[in-house]
C-alpha cells in the first residue's frame, strides 16, 4: 500500500478543490550523491487528502539540464555542412531550441516532483496533476503538482464487539455426495429409453438448417457428452431434453457473440437423439476404496472418516472466513475514514486491466459497479496493516520457518524445496503477509466476545 506512483495525468491542468491557506515550506535536502539538488517545495494542505505542491527548480540546475540535453542532441544529429557530433551549439539552438525546451521542461518536472515528494513526508495515493508551469531557458522552473496522499488510519476501537462463529455440522448428505464423486470414476453407463436428464450421457447428431427447411442439407455431426457439464450450449441441451432416443426435431438456438462488437445470433438447428445412458454407481466396498485412494485408505469406514474430517475442516474454514468478515465490518464501522479517489482508481485499474480498445461506456459502468467493493477492500487492508504495525505482529523468521515446514509436510516436499519454490514464484512476501494477517485476526478475536455455535 506504500507504493509511490510517479506517473502524471494528462492534460496538465485540472479543476481542483479550494485549498486552505495552511502552508508548510520545506527546503529539499541533499541528493544521494551528496550534491545540492536545487529543488524547493511548498506544500499546501487542502480538503481531506488533497495536497498542492509548489515546486521550484533553481536557474543553475535548469541551465545545466538544458546544456546537457543540447550536447547530447548535438552528438546525435546530422546536419548538412557539419560532421556528426560537431554541430555548433548556436546552430543546435537555432534549429532545435523549441524541442530542447520541451524535453528539458518535461524531464525536470518529473525529476523535481520525485525529489520534492522524497523531501517531505508525503506518500502519493495516485498520479499528480501538473499545472501553472513557468519555464524559460536560463531562468528558474516553477510548477504546481496537485496530488492526493495516502490516508492516515487511526484506530480508536479494535475490540469490545459481540460476534458469532457458527460452524455448520457435517451432514450425511454431504458425505454421500463426496463418496458419489469418488464412485463416479468407476461408474458404468446403462442405456435407457426415456428423455435425458442432467447427468445422463447422450449420443446426438446436430446439423444447421436453412431458413424454412426441416431437414438438414448436410450430414449431421455426431456428439457424445454428459448433460449439464458445460460441453454444449444451453439451448442445445434444452432441445435434447425434449427428445427420446430415435426422435429428432428443429430448434432455434442462441449462439453467443463471436467478438465483443458483434451481437448474439439465433440459428435453426436439426437435433437427433440416438441414445441415452444413465450412470450406474458401483457398490462402495473395501476393495473399491483401496483402488480409489491408491491404498491411502483400506476400508469404507476409513474413507468415510477422512471425508467427514475434510468436510468438518471445510466448515470450520467457512465459519472462520465469515467471522473475519464480521470483524472487518466492525472495524470499518468503528474506525471510519475516507479514501482518496485516486487510490480507489488505482485499485480499480489493477482489478480491471482493461485493454486499450475497451468500450469506454462499458468500462465506466464496470468501474462504477466495482467501486464499493474496491473501497471496502482498501479499507480492510489498511486497517489490518495498522493493527499489524501498532501491535508488532509482523512475521518473524521463526514463524516463517514453521509455516514452510507445514507446507512441506502437506505437499510431501523438503522445506528447502518449498522455500526455493516460493522465492521463484514471487510468493515469499505473500507468505509473510499471510502470517501477519493471521496474527492480526487472532489478536482482534482476543479483544472481542465471540459466541461459538454449531
Amino acid at each position: 500500500m506504500a507504493e509511490r506512483p510517479w506517473g502524471f495525468e494528462s492534460p496538465l491542468s485540472h479543476v481542483m478543490q479550494t485549498f486552505s491557506r495552511e502552508i508548510v515550506l520545506m527546503e529539499s535536502g541533499k541528493m544521494e550523491n551528496g550534491g545540492t539538488n536545487g529543488v524547493d517545495v511548498a506544500v499546501e494542505i487542502g480538503d481531506d487528502w488533497s495536497r498542492r505542491l509548489t515546486i521550484t527548480v533553481d536557474p543553475e540546475r535548469v541551465a545545466k539540464a538544458r546544456a546537457k540535453e543540447r550536447n547530447q542532441l548535438a552528438k546525435s544529429i546530422r546536419l548538412k555542412g557539419f560532421r556528426k557530433g560537431r554541430v555548433p551549439p548556436d546552430v543546435v539552438e537555432q534549429r532545435f531550441g523549441l524541442e530542447l525546451d520541451q524535453i528539458v521542461q518535461e524531464r525536470l518536472i518529473e525529476e523535481a516532483y520525485r525529489e520534492a515528494v522524497d523531501s517531505t513526508d508525503i506518500t502519493p495515493a495516485g498520479a499528480a496533476s501538473v499545472s501553472n508551469v513557468q519555464y524559460a531557458p536560463g531562468e528558474r522552473l516553477t510548477f504546481q503538482a496537485d496530488v492526493e496522499v495516502m490516508p492516515t488510519v487511526e484506530l480508536s476501537r479494535v475490540g469490545g464487539f459481540r460476534l458469532k462463529r457458527e460452524i455448520q455440522p457435517v451432514t450425511d448428505a454431504e458425505v454421500q455426495e463426496i463418496l458419489d464423486r469418488v464412485l463416479a470414476d468407476f461408474a458404468d453407463w446403462k442405456e435407457v429409453d426415456r428423455k435425458p436428464a442432467a447427468g445422463d450421457q447422450v449420443a446426438v447428431r446436430v446439423a444447421p438448417l436453412a431458413d424454412g427447411e426441416d431437414t438438414p442439407t448436410e450430414e449431421a455431426k455426431p456428439y457424445r457428452f454428459v448433460l449439464e457439464t458445460g460441453q454444449a450450449l444451453p439451448d442445445v441441451e434444452q432441445a435434447i431434453k425434449t427428445l427420446t432416443p430415435g426422435e429428432s426435431g428443429s430448434f432455434m438456438v442462441g449462439f453467443p457473440a463471436e467478438t465483443e462488437d458483434a451481437e448474439a445470433e439465433q440459428r435453426q438447428l436439426f437435433v437427433a437423439v440416438d441414445s441415452v445412458e444413465e450412470q450406474v454407481l458401483p457398490e462402495l466396498d473395501d476393495e473399491l476404496v483401496k483402488r480409489a485412494t491408491g491404498g491411502a485408505q483400506q476400508t469404507t469406514a476409513e474413507l468415510e472418516e477422512v471425508v467427514r474430517s475434510d468436510l468438518a475442516r471445510h466448515h470450520e474454514d467457512e465459519a472462520e472466513g465469515k467471522l473475519r468478515g464480521e470483524i472487518l465490518e466492525a472495524l470499518i464501522q468503528a474506525n471510519a475514514f475516507s479514501l482518496p479517489r485516486s487510490l480507489v482508481n488505482r485499485y480499480l485499474d489493477g482489478m480491471l486491466r482493461a485493454p486499450e480498445d475497451a468500450d469506454g461506456d462499458e468500462l465506466n459502468q464496470a468501474r462504477e459497479s466495482l467501486a464499493p467493493h474496491a473501497e471496502r477492500q482498501i479499507k480492510e487492508e489498511m486497517l489490518l496493516d495498522r493493527v499489524i504495525e501498532q501491535e508488532g505482529l509482523q512475521a518473524d523468521e521463526e514463524s516463517v520457518e514453521r509455516k514452510i515446514e507445514e507446507l512441506a509436510e502437506r505437499s510431501k516436499m523438503a522445506p528447502g524445496a518449498v522455500r526455493r519454490r516460493l522465492e521463484k514464484e514471487g510468493q515469499f512476501e505473500s507468505l509473510r503477509r499471510n502470517i501477519a494477517v493471521d496474527r492480526a485476526f487472532e489478536y482482534l478475536k482476543s479483544q472481542s466476545e465471540i459466541e461459538e455455535t454449531s
